[in-house]
């Protein structure tokens, strides 16, 4: 993590998943965003610096929490990165619609120390539920600033900023969460004994530490064991006297008491009025996880995404091609020569951007990012979860998966949330099958223009039969199977225009300011490769595939290695090789379906083979892509065979 500058105050963003967190960071980071990993770790987070009110700013999305006791690595590192001093205020982001699940976790980063503020978000969901929060009495129970906000919306945001400059750097207030008499004693105990040399190697709080010891945080007593045993075996005698006393286990004991002091909390601060108990939101939602009602919302929602991307894409790529259609048969027409072919190459890279990827693309990414908003992505994981738990995949390897249909790089990049390696490797093999937004462009181009709707829905099942059908196969001899799955399913909730447009853009601007321009190079190379007669020997290399396994004729060739890059590039480098934008006049049905076939399912591209070494080492990306290619020479080929492609 870079060095703060000496005039920029570092506020930090927690709070546990699904509260908003992001969304208040992306409201005031716009598209200025940094993504990083901390040291000596694979967890990322994203950082931007901004100026408010004259102040230099530093924000840092550390990622979504449940608790600082938990075993899982990203929510070690952000409690570490909490307690190391580098931050001079925290905005604790909390569900105020589900305010007696977040206050525990609120409750323990109190006990932290760290100047803090209490971001209530998604007010207008907790007012909709009937709730009414007395957060003047909050405030004082919890002794931080206590502000409102509905981040989708802007509201409150410019206040709890204010609020964080405020409290930065400054002196902690005095208030402590109090526990029962039996914690107290127990704590009064140890902070009696609490040794010198245990302040001078770890400068916390002296009852954080001793509270962490009473939990039997594994890290804590590595570190307090290293320069006090004596006091930490004085901690575990108090804590095994505690789990005596209630009959429970000792990672419980200290924990089944704050959950009291939660609820209390909880009781002190809410009133409820009689809200809309089971409104148009609650009944939708108890037909989309009904079994029924759920399987129609699965293929009703694969439905809508293919229909509309489909015949929006049709459209879009109709009105864009009409206006470059007498300039592309004015540029064909010019004499042979150096100039020509450069001004060849660079017209079909932009034309391609702009008349196939970018009509398909863009009605994917909106449809994405609307079952994101409402939450209809994470309910559509948890329907599929029984299906994919059959054919070997942890449950929690869902939402890697459910990524994948938007790009394989975050698919892979999220299943470091699966604690096994196991889990983690069979994840990542089986991610690079599930057909990304890239795939979708080629697979709506061609099989939807040529082959038909019926065939394109086909191969979009047959894509989701190959996953499965490589995850049987990694784990039909693993004798241990993976557990199921315990997930977060937020509230359903309605799309705003302004956070889609954003995330729409988020995502495609990597297209237009990273790929689109890939592209025209691309365009720019096979155009003076084939000016210079160099496309012949390229595409002779690869003939072996190309001609005799898939049938196809030899210049596809260089259109399928540039989909190593990117899997548009097939698409788009796919008329300028062939030398006609009418595909259907050179290939036969029997090809474009054997092409189609292939580019779904061998080597994925080069991003995502680098996010497998990055996860998984050199190994596990090896293995993907001769998994990947050899899977595809096999099905393809076989297929070529079946409907006598050549």
């Amino acid at each position: 993590m870079p060095r703060k500058a000496a005039d920029e105050i570092v506020i930090a963003l927690a709070g546990q998943p699904n509260c908003g967190k992001s969304t208040l960071f992306n409201a005031v980071a716009g598209f200025k965003v940094d993504v990083g990993n901390f040291a000596g770790t694979s967890v990322a987070f994203a950082e931007t610096r901004v100026t408010f009110h004259g102040r230099k700013i530093r924000l840092i999305d550390l990622p979504g929490t449940y608790s600082i006791s938990s075993h899982d690595l990203a929510e070690k590192v952000a409690r570490d990165f909490l307690l190391s001093g580098e931050v001079d205020a925290l905005i604790n982001v909390v569900d105020a619609s589900m305010l007696s699940r977040s206050l525990e976790f609120s409750v323990q980063l109190t006990e932290m120390r760290v100047p803090m503020v209490m971001c209530l978000n998604m007010m207008d969901e907790a007012q909709r539920k009937g709730m009414e929060i007395d957060t003047s009495r909050l405030e004082e129970l919890l002794g931080i600033p206590v502000r409102t906000a509905v981040a989708v919306v802007g509201t409150g945001i410019d206040e709890v900023f204010r609020q964080a400059i405020r409290v930065a750097g400054g002196v902690v207030p005095a208030v402590e969460p109090r526990y029962d008499n039996d914690i107290e004693q127990a704590l009064s105990r140890l902070l009696a004994v609490y040794p010198q040399a245990l302040k001078d190697a770890l400068p916390l709080s002296e009852r954080f530490v001793a509270l962490r010891l009473l939990e039997k945080d594994e890290d804590f007593e590595r570190k307090v064991g290293a320069s006090s045993p004596d006091f930490l075996a004085r901690a575990s005698e108090e804590r095994h006297r505690l789990a005596e006393r209630e009959g429970r286990a000792e990672t419980l004991a200290l924990g089944s008491h704050r959950h009291g002091l939660v609820l209390d909390l909880y009781e002190k601060v809410v009133r409820h009025r009689r809200g809309n108990v089971l409104g148009t939101r609650e009944k939708v939602d108890r037909f989309i996880i009904h079994p029924i009602g759920g399987a129609i919302t699965v293929v009703g929602s694969l439905l809508i995404t293919f229909f509309l991307a489909f015949f929006l894409g049709n459209a879009i790529a109709g009105l864009v091609d009409v206006p470059f259609g007498a300039l592309r048969a004015s540029i064909q027409a010019m004499p042979k020569g150096m100039g020509p072919a450069v001004l060849i190459g660079l017209f079909e890279g932009v034309v391609a951007g702009a008349g196939i990827v970018l009509p398909y693309l863009v009605p994917l990414l909106v449809l994405l990012a609307i079952f994101e908003d409402t939450g209809l992505l994470p309910r559509i994981a948890f329907m599929v979860d029984g299906i994919l738990h059959r054919v070997g995949l942890h449950g929690s390897s869902v939402v890697p998966l459910i990524l994948g249909f938007g790009c394989n790089v975050p698919s892979i990049m999220a299943t470091r949330t699966l604690e096994n390696p196991r889990d983690r490797f069979v994840t990542m093999m089986v991610a690079p099958f599930v057909t990304c937004s890239a795939r979708s462009v080629v697979i709506i181009a061609l099989a939807g223009k040529y082959l038909g709707v019926l065939a394109t829905v086909a191969l979009y099942l047959f894509g989701g039969l190959m996953s499965m059908a490589v995850s049987y196969s990694l784990t039909r001899s693993k004798k241990r199977k993976s557990l199921g799955v315990i997930m977060e399913v937020p509230p359903l909730r309605q799309p705003y225009p302004r956070i889609v447009v954003r995330k729409v853009w988020l995502r495609l601007r990597e297209f237009v300011l990273v790929a689109w321009p890939v592209l025209i190079v691309s365009s720019l190379a096979l155009s003076l490769l084939s000016y210079a007669g160099a496309d012949a020997t390229i595409n002779g290399l690869l003939s072996p595939l190309t001609t005799s396994v898939l049938q196809l004729p030899a210049a596809v060739g260089i259109p399928l290695f540039l989909g190593l890059f990117r899997k548009e590039l097939t698409l788009i480098m796919l008329g300028a090789a062939l030398g006609t934008d009418a595909i259907g006049n050179v290939l036969s049905n029997g090809q474009i379906l054997v092409l189609v076939v292939f580019t779904m399912l061998y080597v994925p591209c080069v991003a995502t083979l680098a996010a497998q070494w990055r996860e998984g080492g050199f190994k596990t990306a090896a293995a993907s892509a001769l998994l990947n290619l050899g899977v595809s020479i096999a099905v393809a080929g076989a297929v070529a065979r079946f409907v006598g492609a050549a």
